[in-house]
């Protein structure tokens, strides 16, 4: 992947850190009001991929909702980088965002 964090842009391995990565959105959605997470990408930017089971999608989603307030309804989409399959979760929002994690 040819991009690199920042402040509206985050990688994480896996959705083993689907907690950080919550946080990480709720973070973005205070300071820009929007946010872009991948799945599947070292920190580097290094597509590793994502496994991606019937409920993974469902499973990110639920996270969100539940933990960030107001709710956020965030856009999922599996996508391929580099032939791996990485989860690409973006979210928009106007309000403060509060934490519940």
């Amino acid at each position: 992947m040819d991009k690199r964090e920042t402040e509206t842009l985050e990688f994480k391995k896996s959705t083993s850190e689907l907690k950080e990565g919550v946080i990480s959105l709720g973070s973005m959605l205070n300071k820009h009001n929007h946010g872009l997470l991948y799945f599947g990408v070292k920190n580097d930017g290094t597509v590793v991929g994502q496994m991606i089971g019937a409920s993974t999608t469902s499973d990110i989603s639920r996270a969100i909702k539940d933990n960030l307030k107001p709710r956020i309804t965030p856009s999922i989409q599996v996508v391929t980088e580099n032939g791996k399959d990485v989860i690409k979760v973006e979210v928009r929002g106007e309000d403060t965002i509060a934490l519940q994690v």
